[in-house]
């Protein structure tokens, strides 16, 4: 049995039953932060983080299989050239007990993130301190970096994954700052394309 690898999703990866369908052998892990770079969305309309000094991006990681980052290459379009593969050192908040390891896909079918902390089961107690991990892998897509507009889907599935990820703890002030200036609560509130961001 191979060695899972940690992955740090920051865009609609951030939706546990998207999670399930992509990546079903996939265990949630805790909440990440990668350093000096800047969440968008970019000109073919998806998620996507650019260097920048200072700033950062959250976002949940996970521990895949070799069977799921095959099935991730695909879904994030790596043979196509939308998206590359990084080894990237993320900050991981060791994610509450009663999710802690657990797989995805038994989190969604007990009911969501919100059903299993609210029940208080106690998942896999194995330590893990908090700390940077330095290589974790993270998709990223180099070739389109210009600002864009999400697709009226995309925005559904992104606000269906910031609502798991808030309640495993991802900082709203984060999703209100850095998010909410490209992706919209609600398609009828469809905010101007930002030329950039200011909030890290």
């Amino acid at each position: 049995m191979s060695t899972p690898r940690l992955y740090f999703a920051y865009g609609s990866n951030l939706h546990l039953e998207q999670m399930k369908r992509r990546c079903p052998e996939s265990k949630y892990v805790g909440t990440g932060r990668l350093m000096n770079y800047r969440w968008q969305i970019n000109q073919r309309g998806y998620a996507n983080i650019v260097k920048a000094e200072g700033f950062w991006v959250d976002g949940l990681c996970y521990d895949i299989s070799v069977n799921d980052e095959a099935r991730l290459d695909i879904s994030e379009g790596v043979s196509k050239g939308a998206y590359a593969k990084h080894q990237l050192p993320v900050e991981i908040c060791r994610g509450d007990p009663s999710v802690y390891r657990r797989p995805t896909a038994w989190i969604v079918d007990h009911g969501g993130v919100r059903s299993v902390l609210q029940k208080g089961m106690t998942g896999e107690i194995a330590d893990l301190p908090k700390g940077t991990e330095p290589h974790v892998l993270v998709y990223v897509s180099e070739d389109f970096t210009e600002v864009g507009k999400p697709w009226d889907e995309y925005v559904r599935r992104i606000n269906a994954g910031i609502q798991d990820a808030l309640l495993l703890g991802l900082d709203s002030s984060y999703v209100t700052n850095c998010v909410r200036p490209y992706v919209p609560e609600r398609l009828d509130e469809r905010p101007p394309t930002p030329e950039s961001s200011d909030a890290p």
